[in-house]
């Protein structure tokens, strides 16, 4: 049985307030059922208490803006804990600055004790994978040299300038230690393989969906496209004020509806906008809803819109695409490549209105059997995004 240690700084950890990404729970979630004998070691930043009352004043602000949360009750002491059936060992790490490299010293302190921990469970990895290059990087030649047999590898889920800001001096001696590199969206990969070349195996680490997702599904767009949907957070980085300006614009006069399921800081302003739109009549705030809720109004709707800035890879479009949905994503981003313009779907820039419009009209303008066809490319490509086969390409990658 081969043995997986994951190293991140974002998983769940059975807090029923945890509002971070559940990514590398579904993936170390999948190769448990897998057969895998799989670890977690979730380092977190540990600031001195000042800055988390900071951040209990200001957490509404820094999430409408960013869509971070800003975690107020980080544990002070390593624990070990386990979600679901995924064994997880918590490491907190001093800091002062946010967004700075812990200390040598906090990192030599932390890895002794990571080491002891797995010595004493017998566990020797086999793959030793990492999510996020702070703090990570900086761990994986240690567990390199510890671990001289292990494959490693680092997904990144941003732009590979994040290896030049958080490790300015050593950041070109810190990546010898990674043997395969992974990338949340081909745009990154691209950026990456532009600045440092390709010279190390690479692949695309996407999300999946629950197989319950791929509903036998063939719409048949009869009435055309006339109800658009939105799932996600109110902040601002969804650009859900850029939809509702641009199926004014597209739609105006027509007959539409424009469900939004979701909540965040941004609420009010968007209720607002509507308003001042006059849309009223054509737009449904649902509110927050269960994962499982949701499904059902998004397998109501013909178009699902998000135009994101800065989405490393949203799930939800995949969950639209398997229900046949046509989808609109943004340009550049973490679904860019999925999505393939006016072949399953479509894509515009982020917050240009008139370019979206431009592409609603378009959409709206597709004949019955056009919609259809990307309709039923939208569903296969989704058929190859379930959580198991994209968690199964994702260990084939490193370990081929």
């Amino acid at each position: 049985m081969k043995k997986i240690l994951l190293l991140t700084n974002i998983y769940p950890n059975n807090d029923p307030n945890y509002g971070g990404t559940k990514v590398c729970h579904s993936f170390t979630t999948e190769w448990v059922k897998m057969g895998f004998d799989v670890r977690v070691i979730h380092f977190d930043s540990l600031f001195p208490r000042p800055y988390y009352w900071i951040g209990k004043l200001f957490n509404s602000r820094i999430q409408a803006k960013t869509g971070t949360v800003a975690y107020t009750n980080t544990p002070r002491h390593p624990k070990q804990y386990k979600v679901d059936d995924v064994p997880v060992l918590f490491v907190p790490l001093k800091k002062y600055i946010p967004h700075k490299a812990p200390s040598q010293e906090q990192t030599d302190k932390a890895f002794k004790y990571i080491v002891e921990t797995l010595k004493q469970e017998g566990f020797t990895p086999d793959v030793i994978t990492a999510h996020f290059a702070l703090p990570q990087l900086q761990f994986l030649p240690l567990f390199k040299q510890q671990y001289p047999d292990a494959r490693t590898c680092l997904v990144l889920h941003g732009n590979s300038s994040a290896l030049l800001y958080f490790y300015p001096k050593d950041y070109q001696e810190l990546m010898k230690s990674v043997d395969v590199w992974g990338f949340r969206s081909l745009a990154f990969q691209q950026d990456f393989a532009q600045n440092y070349g390709n010279e190390k195996p690479m692949f695309l680490c996407h999300s999946g969906i629950p197989e319950k997702y791929l509903e036998p599904v063939s719409k048949d767009f009869e009435g055309g496209v006339k109800r658009f949907v939105f799932v996600g957070s109110l902040y601002e980085l969804k650009n859900v004020d850029i939809t509702l300006r641009a199926l004014h614009k597209a739609m105006n006069g027509k007959v539409y509806t424009f469900d939004i399921v979701g909540s965040g800081a941004e609420n009010e302003n968007l209720h607002h906008l509507v308003d001042e739109l006059g849309m009223k009549d054509n737009v449904v705030f649902h509110g927050q809803m269960k994962r499982d809720e949701a499904q059902k109004v998004v397998r109501d709707a013909d178009c699902f819109i998000m135009v994101s800035t800065r989405e490393a890879f949203g799930l939800v479009y995949v969950e639209a695409m398997a229900k046949g949905l046509i989808v609109v994503g943004t340009e550049g981003q973490g679904i860019d490549g999925i999505v393939k313009h006016g072949e399953n779907g479509f894509l515009c820039k982020s917050r240009d209105v008139d370019g979206l419009a431009e592409v609603i009209t378009n959409i709206t303008s597709l004949s019955q059997q056009e919609l259809k066809l990307i309709s039923d490319k939208a569903v296969v490509t989704a058929s190859n995004l379930t959580d198991r086969k994209v968690a199964e390409n994702y260990i084939n990658a490193i370990i081929k």
